[in-house]
């Protein structure tokens, strides 16, 4: 008898609970997979309590899963606030299940407990595209891939932020009951089946964290004045540094180039500018800082892996 067993920790969102048990479930009984046996697991107790406070009874606990075929790792909420709540059990049980060769499957944040267990070394895996960069800090070891909205490397899989569950639901109906199945449960659920990379979702999340006031001071500066005529020489002589110095000091507080920080905020504004205004493209460019429009269209590309005209028509709050 197939086990599919779902890890949900407390405060998980329990949308990444509940939505591949859901898809998982519909997928096997369209293939009249009745053998299939699908539940969710606890920590310690049987009570989880999710965001909000809403308390879900899981199946069994981790710790009485002895064999599964396939074990899925919900998402934790952001890894930066949990990172200390993980239990010492808890990692040693997913991995001695994965080296009972059970294939291993994160949600979204899961992919932080994955590899806090140790088995994403020298692995592909991604996680939520706001947290990536964190994960890379604390995981040097694993090969993070940021825009990727699903992963699969030998017997492990990670998926990208949020509703990408979806996805790898889809993914995994598609694995283990086959492409007509998926197809239905797509149809179904009503699921895009053609989502590769988180691009297009991405923003920039500025750090802002470290203490570098003289760089904070920049930080605010580029806020009200980034998309105007500008040169590295006039930050540094802002803060009274050489341009050397200032470049040096603002990638060790900012953990970006000053360059690579500006083009993401100018993105940014162009961003909320297709999605929120009727402007033309070319009006937003020039806005943005770029007279060169079609060196703008390529950067913006690069950016959100669609053309301004695309992300518009995707992302706008009224109608194109």
């Amino acid at each position: 008898m197939p086990r599919c067993v779902i890890l949900a920790l407390d405060h998980s969102p329990l949308s990444s609970v509940s939505g591949p048990l859901e898809i998982l479930l519909l997928g096997a009984r369209l293939a009249a997979a009745h053998d299939w046996q699908i539940e969710v697991a606890a920590e310690n107790t049987t009570q989880i309590r999710g965001q909000g406070g809403i308390c879900l009874s899981a199946h069994t606990r981790l710790a009485d899963v002895s064999q599964a075929d396939l074990l899925i790792v919900a998402a934790i909420g952001d890894p930066r606030l949990r990172s200390d709540a993980l239990q010492a059990n808890t990692l040693q049980q997913i991995h001695t299940l994965h080296q009972r060769g059970t294939r291993m499957v994160s949600i979204c944040t899961g992919a932080f407990v994955l590899a806090a267990a140790g088995i994403l070394e020298g692995r592909q895996a991604t996680s939520h595209w706001a947290v990536t960069d964190w994960l890379q800090q604390q995981f040097p070891a694993v090969l993070w891939q940021r825009n990727a909205m699903l992963t699969h490397d030998g017997n492990i899989s990670c998926s990208g932020g949020a509703s990408a569950y979806q996805d790898m639901s889809l993914q995994l109906v598609r694995d283990y009951f086959g492409e007509s199945v998926a197809l239905q449960v797509a149809r179904t659920v009503l699921i895009d089946s053609d989502r590769h990379s988180q691009l297009q979702y991405s923003g920039f999340m500025p750090e802002r964290q470290h203490q570098d006031e003289r760089i904070l001071e920049i930080q605010d500066w580029l806020d009200q004045h980034g998309c105007e005529p500008f040169n590295l020489a006039d930050l540094a002589a802002q803060i009274h540094l050489s341009e050397r110095q200032f470049k040096r000091r603002f990638t060790q507080a900012v953990r970006q180039s000053p360059l690579a920080y500006i083009q993401a905020l100018r993105m940014e504004k162009a961003r909320q500018a297709l999605s929120g205004s009727r402007r033309q493209v070319e009006q937003i460019a020039r806005a943005c800082g770029y007279d060169d429009v079609r060196f703008f269209r390529e950067l913006f590309r690069r950016s959100t892996g669609l053309t301004p005209q695309a992300y518009r028509q995707k992302f706008a709050r009224w109608q194109p």
